[in-house]
């Protein structure tokens, strides 16, 4: 959801806008439903405003089971987000990527050590790997390598989210990669872990594992009610529904202030509004689409 569609949602997203460009790798960990998701896309796209990359990558809606799957991937968005040259494709570009792309992942290292004469031919190299890329033949290691190099060409931090992050433990080496790149010294990129499933996502940062002492926590805080109330006001009135306060505090009451349960009602309440010869959402219609909503599956 676009940030200026979010409700309450905009001290969060600052905050974590901040905390990237710090730059801190995040862990949005917490219940479905409550905006994770919305507020780190959110965070990204202004981000993306300043010039970084900014790749999204949702590990449930994609066929990613092996490392080589999540570096096609990254690779796509990264060139989609035209990180370094993508029209430059020559042979010789392809040759000399792969000369210099190994050497790429030591980011202590400055673009001269790594063997760059200037900018423009870090970000040839980079865009030749990621291009290379689409199948993720380079790998993983290699293609966050290309990412970071065109990062460190353009003095701009990449970032990359892993949504559903819990999956990262079925995807064969991935979670070691990701660990060592966020343990990079002036490492150029910066990740965010979202997810949903609470204890899956907190195993991968148990003592012992890859991903350890990782990050920090990114709590998001509840919404206020009233923060809620204009939001949902203005909602109504962009879609013809008439509602008192009275009513718009009853629905926050049933969902207690939950974003998810909160917006069920409110779909709920507008498809039995639009019935309504004037548009008006009465006390009894608002407790009919409550008890709707709360048949819903995704309520609990």
């Amino acid at each position: 959801m676009p940030e200026e569609r979010q409700i309450g949602r905009r001290v969060c997203i600052e905050k974590l806008e901040k905390r990237l460009t710090l730059p801190v790798n995040q862990w949005l960990i917490g219940q479905r439903r409550i905006g994770k998701t919305s507020v780190a896309k959110a965070a990204l796209a202004r981000l993306r405003k300043r010039g970084s990359v900014a790749i999204d990558t949702d590990l449930s809606k994609l066929e990613i089971s092996s490392s080589q799957a999540l570096a096609g991937e990254i690779a796509r968005q990264a060139q989609a987000a035209r990180a370094g040259d993508a029209a430059v494709k020559a042979r010789s570009l392809f040759d000399f990527a792969k000369k210099h792309r190994g050497r790429a992942r030591g980011l202590g290292e400055t673009l001269e050590q790594l063997g760059f004469e200037d900018a423009g031919d870090a970000l040839m190299t980079a865009s030749a790997v990621l291009a290379e890329g689409d199948d993720g033949s380079p790998g993983l290691d290699n293609v966050l390598g290309a990412l970071a190099l065109h990062a460190r060409a353009t003095e701009q931090r990449a970032y990359v989210l892993l949504d559903e992050v819990h999956l990262l433990a079925h995807v064969e080496r991935a979670e070691e990669t990701m660990a060592k790149w966020c343990r990079e010294p002036e490492n150029p990129i910066v990740f965010i872990f979202a997810g949903s499933e609470e204890s899956a996502a907190q195993a991968l940062r148990e003592r012992g594992q890859p991903m350890a002492s990782i990050g920090e926590e990114f709590e998001l805080s509840e919404i206020a009610a009233e923060d809620w109330i204009p939001g949902l006001r203005e909602r109504f009135e962009d879609v013809g529904v008439r509602i008192e306060t009275t009513q718009l505090k009853t629905i926050l009451q049933a969902s207690r202030c939950h974003p998810r349960r909160t917006m069920l009602i409110a779909s709920r309440v507008r498809a039995a509004a639009a019935t309504e010869p004037d548009g008006a959402a009465g006390p009894a219609l608002v407790e009919l689409a409550i008890l709707d909503a709360e048949r819903d599956r995704s309520w609990r």
